[in-house]
């Protein structure tokens, strides 16, 4: 059965649709005859109010928009999952709505227009690269309300993880475990995780006093959109086998990283973890299945999601924007990689 209009009803019972209206919202100016004759209809037929139609009258949006870039893989797709849960969670609390939006590439035009039309009240934005900060920031300027996940700005509200913290830890790890010779592969330098996950694995050696060998610090320069270099990994690969003194470890940005560094690995005929190991980040659910079980950092995903649409709805609300960064703790899991 499909829902009737206001229009629609009132023309059925000869009333206005206003009458109708004032039925709905309990006004007491209305007769007793007109609010049972109203009551007893709507008994058998729905009536479900136009969302936006409400909002637009009412001049409040509860809508927050939710943008994810780029493609989804199986990887990035348990990412979207947790931020999505963390997100609904804290927008249901709050009475709110969630949307989705995806982009191929970050639009801040597009987003500008989403909320000059008023779909949506604010902005959560995941994994902005260092690319498109100006863009975000020109959305600040022009009061459009909006929060940063797994990337941080100075300027703008953001939550992520203490990627310092997690690269240090699992560079940690690993010399602490007798590995001398550990190599990086951070993705580009666009990434700020992957940055700050970097400035971690520098801070290790600093620490033991080893020095920092160019060679094993591998970039991805092929990088476009959100995603890694298709043979990115092939190439960091080869380039660390043919060194002199190959590393006994590798610590990643990421976990597809991580997995598609063990496969390569082991069709060169090195054995996971004797002859190198590897350490990811993320700790997506496959983790415990590949063979070997990979070693990785964990971040708390949906945590830091739901104390971003909480920050964002506290902006809408309030019509104020008290920049806030919160990092979250790293959990460094260790399995049969490492």
């Amino acid at each position: 059965m499909t829902s009737e209009t206001l229009k629609e009803i009132g023309k059925k019972l000869n009333i206005s649709r206003f009458t109708v209206a004032r039925v709905l919202k309990n006004d007491k100016y209305v007769s007793k005859k007109t609010r049972a004759l109203v009551l007893k209809y709507l008994k058998k037929t729905p009536y479900v109010p136009n969302a936006h139609s409400t909002m637009l009258s009412s001049g409040k949006v509860n809508v927050l928009g939710l943008v994810f870039f780029g493609g989804v893989s199986m990887l990035t797709e348990f990412y979207a999952q947790e931020t999505i849960k963390g997100v609904s969670e804290a927008a249901k609390r709050k009475g709110y709505q969630l949307m989705l939006f995806t982009q191929d590439k970050f639009d801040s035009f597009e987003c500008l227009k989403l909320y000059m039309s008023r779909l949506v009240a604010g902005f959560i934005l995941p994994s902005i690269g260092k690319e498109n900060f100006k863009y975000v920031l020109e959305l600040k300027r022009k009061k459009v309300p909006l929060v940063l996940i797994c990337s941080h700005l100075k300027g703008v509200s953001s939550f992520g993880c203490d990627n310092v913290v997690g690269g240090y830890l699992a560079t940690k790890y690993l010399l602490d475990s007798g590995r001398k010779r550990i190599a990086s592969l951070c993705g580009h330098k666009n990434w700020i995780d992957a940055a700050d996950r970097l400035e971690g694995y520098k801070k290790a050696l600093e620490e033991r006093g080893k020095q920092l060998i160019k060679e094993y610090v591998q970039h991805d320069y092929g990088y476009d959109s959100y995603d890694s270099y298709d043979n990115y990994e092939e190439m960091a690969v080869k380039k660390l086998l043919a060194l002199k003194e190959p590393p006994d470890a590798i610590f990643t940005a990421n976990d597809k990283m991580a997995f598609a560094i063990i496969s390569l690995l082991k069709k060169a005929g090195r054995n996971i973890p004797r002859d190198i190991a590897v350490v990811g980040y993320d700790n997506v659910p496959i983790c415990e299945d590949f063979s070997p079980s990979l070693s990785t950092v964990a971040q708390p995903i949906k945590d830091m999601a739901f104390a971003a649409a909480e920050s964002l709805i506290k902006i809408i609300s309030s019509g104020k924007t008290k920049d806030y960064t919160r990092f979250f703790k790293p959990e460094l899991i260790i399995r049969q990689s490492a």
